[in-house]
């Protein structure tokens, strides 16, 4: 029989009675009197003074009436919507009143920045417009001592266990690489470790190394969120290097020419710069401490290229792992996996640039060779091995597209394949024919078919890869001429079929001029073609214009190849002086280019009869210009000792 509630308490009753009673103090009651409301306090007012402070009429305010104090003051409010408020209204003062930067630029760079930690997006977003506003209003040398401040919001955001902070921290990077690209290169090996963290994690102690990580909790998927990551990388690398002057300096030894200036002053060194450089010796160590900080700077980014190129190569394999294995067929990838190649590429290349910077800094630490030897074999199986790419293009691509993010245009992956085969030159210096046939064929090949495109970044990539090819030091692809003799004659007889454009055959026709220059490649100068185009050369002089760079080439090979100058030039030499009162350089800059033109006169040896008096014709007829008649006869004189 159920029991009812009367009968439950009574129970509950008697175990409260058999329970053990304790003894102690009973609380002590308050004595007679003391519990009476007590009327007899004082009342004050209370006083806020900021709510009643009376702002300055010539004070910058926001359109809520806040001035830049009360504002930073707001950004540490607990609701987002004040904070973003409070973003609003200082990037409307800054906007309208730059000038109160002066006073307040480290207050505003401290509480704006540290904001983009914040877990909320829109607070984050108005916090980088911000920052961006202030960056573009403030020389670089006023942000100096408020930029690690920046720099270490940003590591702290690239690392955060927040996926979402951790992807607009590469906005953040956008911006500081916009506006202040050399503070961001000096911290460079601060920076560029948080990379590593972006993409992969640390091994288990059994297992030393990296492995890359899956975003689960991401909204976009790993391929596009690494795409992201490698983008910023080439464009944090790329800043690095040109902080360092590395194409400049590429630039420079490329065309390290000294011409003399007849219109202006002359500056020549009487000693060689490294004789009379001074020389540092330590009594303590045979290492300078600048030497030894070099050395450091140099291990660091080895130590940290050694952690990124098998990462890189991994990505790759992750992204596409149905590849292809017969060569004679092209390997179609994903968009997103092209997407990927091109900035992997892209780093790697910049990688390449960086560590021949470091090579030339420091030739003992032999990074080039090492970075060769390291990785030619693993670029050669994960990349080459599947060599050439195409993709599939969406036909919305560039509706949707991010527009930070780059597309993919082409298809045919033309610029991308191009890198490969570059890619491949450069880590291949000594190639062997008998092990790395196939691989070498397929890249000849490749850049056989592609030459001669309209296209002009794919013809700059070209002559980047044939400039590397017959560069100065002979290596494995121009030491005989087996490897390289169907590609030289297919640019010889692109140029003397006169295709292409003019930019593109005078880039050519210096190509031609260098091989010709380089008596290391003299094994090339018996090619029938080559000989060819030598007997043509003498043509450039009876056109209407010539171009001063091609005027500068000529003006070298008459001084340094004399003899094969006469051998080509002599034959045509009366054609050429009636030509030469009336051609033009295009793109003359003063009249020392022109000059420089007419002292080809002077090496020619010996002079014919019939040439001779074409020329004083020539000259007693003042059909030359200014005081180019003058010229040619001085230049003349200087030749004869002065007889004439």
């Amino acid at each position: 029989m159920h029991k009812t509630g009367a009968t439950r308490h009574k129970k509950f009753l008697k175990a409260e009675k058999s329970k053990t009673k304790l003894k102690g103090k009973k609380d002590p009651e308050l004595p007679k009197g003391t519990n009476v409301t007590k009327t007899n306090f004082k009342v004050k007012k209370i006083v806020i003074k900021e709510q009643l402070k009376k702002h300055v009429q010539s004070e910058a305010l926001s359109t809520r009436k806040l001035n830049v104090k009360e504002l930073l003051s707001r950004l540490n409010h607990f609701n987002a919507t004040s904070r973003t408020d409070a973003l609003d209204g200082l990037k409307e003062i800054i906007s309208s009143n730059p000038e109160i930067l002066e006073q307040s630029l480290g207050p505003v760079i401290q509480g704006v920045s540290s904001l983009i930690l914040n877990v909320e997006k829109a607070v984050r977003h108005s916090a980088l417009k911000v920052i961006h506003l202030v960056l573009s209003n403030v020389i670089t040398e006023k942000i100096e001592p408020f930029f690690d401040i920046m720099s270490t919001y940003l590591r702290s955001a690239m690392t955060h266990i927040d996926s979402r902070i951790q992807e607009d921290s590469l906005l953040f990077l956008d911006i500081l690489l916009l506006c202040a690209p050399d503070k961001a290169a000096q911290d460079f090996h601060k920076i560029i470790p948080n990379f590593l963290d972006m993409i992969s994690k640390l091994r288990t102690d059994a297992k030393p190394g990296r492995t890359l990580t899956v975003n689960l909790n991401s909204q976009i998927t790993s391929v596009k969120w690494r795409v992201k990551v490698l983008n910023r990388l080439k464009d944090f690398l790329q800043k690095f290097a040109e902080y360092n002057h590395i194409f400049k300096l590429e630039k420079a030894n490329q065309t390290k020419i000294q011409t003399f200036n007849k219109d202006g002053p002359n500056y020549y060194p009487l000693f060689n710069p490294i004789h009379i450089s001074p020389c540092v010796v330590s009594c303590f160590s045979t290492k300078t401490s600048e030497n030894v900080l070099q050395i450091d700077e140099i291990e660091k980014f080895r130590e940290y290229v050694e952690t990124l190129m098998p990462l890189l190569f991994e990505t790759w394999l992750e992204a596409s792992p149905n590849l292809k294995s017969d060569r004679n067929m092209e390997t179609v990838v994903s968009e997103d996996a092209a997407l990927l190649m091109k900035h992997l590429l892209e780093v790697i290349t910049t990688i390449w640039d960086i560590v021949k910077y470091y090579n030339e800094k420091a030739p003992s630490s032999k990074i080039k060779n090492l970075f060769c030897l390291k990785y030619k074999s693993l670029f050669t199986q994960n990349i080459c091995n599947s060599f050439p790419y195409v993709t599939n293009v969406r036909s919305k691509q560039t509706k949707n597209a991010d527009n930070t993010e780059d597309i993919i245009t082409d298809p045919k992956l033309v610029t991308e394949n191009l890198q490969i085969c570059y890619l491949f030159i450069i880590l291949n210096p000594h190639i062997n024919i008998k092990h790395e046939g196939k691989t070498i064929t397929s890249v000849l090949h490749y850049i056989e078919k592609m030459f001669g495109k309209s296209n002009e970044n794919i013809n700059n990539r070209m002559l980047k890869i044939l400039h590397t090819i017959f560069s100065k030091e002979v290596t494995g692809w121009t030491k005989n001429t087996t490897v390289m003799d169907t590609l030289f004659q297919k640019i010889i007889s692109f140029y003397l079929q006169n295709e292409g454009t003019d930019v593109f055959k005078q880039q050519i026709f210096s190509l031609l001029c260098q091989i010709a220059l380089n008596d290391k490649l003299s094994h090339l100068h018996s090619n029938v073609l080559y000989e060819q185009w030598l007997k043509n050369l003498p043509n450039i002089l009876l056109g209407d214009s010539i171009s001063g760079q091609t005027v500068d080439i000529l003006h070298k090979f008459a001084v340094t190849k004399n003899n094969l100058f006469n051998s080509v030039l002599k034959p045509k030499l009366l054609s050429i002086i009636g030509n030469l009162p009336i051609i033009i350089i295009k793109d003359c800059t003063s009249n020392g280019d022109y000059h420089k033109m007419l002292s080809l006169l002077y090496w020619i040896n010996p002079w014919d009869t019939e040439s001779l008096n074409l020329l004083e014709n020539q000259l007693m007829q003042s059909q030359y210009r200014g005081d180019h008649g003058k010229y040619i006869f001085d230049t003349l004189r200087l030749k004869s000792g002065g007889i004439l």
